[in-house]
């Protein structure tokens, strides 16, 4: 799923008037994993900054990541496999359904509202609940085909 294009670009000029440099590297980032709503791991950013002929070494890469988890823009999502994936901050609240077999992640849309669920476990088990994650597991369609 497309985002719309005019995200990457307003936080970047948030993060510029709040002091932060826009490097063409971070600005490339901000627009890849703001493209689509999906996470990206380390080496999807990688092929696509390479697509778009951004000239970038591995560890500024990762530095450039760093500083934009510093500052909220992105934040890291952890899967069944252990690998660490971006997604864009401002995509709305959304959960995942991940294919066991291909390993294709679809964002799903949060309609529920899980702050009911959220003052329960804060009440019972004296636990303040920062954030959640939802995840599904099984297979997407393609896979589902094959077989």
């Amino acid at each position: 799923m497309k985002q719309n294009s005019g995200a990457s670009a307003e936080i970047a000029y948030e993060l510029s008037a709040e002091g932060i440099r826009m490097t063409s590297l971070r600005r490339a980032i901000l627009a890849i994993v703001a493209e689509e709503v999906k996470p990206f791991s380390i080496d999807e950013i990688r092929t696509a900054l390479e697509k778009r002929e951004v000239p970038f070494h591995l560890a500024s890469l990762y530095r450039e990541l760093d500083a934009l988890k510093k500052v909220d823009a992105i934040h890291p999502v952890y899967f069944h496999d252990s690998l660490k994936r971006y997604e864009f901050v401002q995509h709305a609240h959304h959960h995942h359904a991940i294919c066991v077999s291909c390993n294709t992640i679809v964002d799903v849309d949060a309609d529920d509202d899980f702050s009911d669920v959220e003052k329960r476990i804060k009440k019972k088990a004296k636990f303040t609940v920062l954030r959640h994650s939802l995840e599904f597991f099984g297979l997407c369609k393609t896979c589902v085909s094959a077989q």
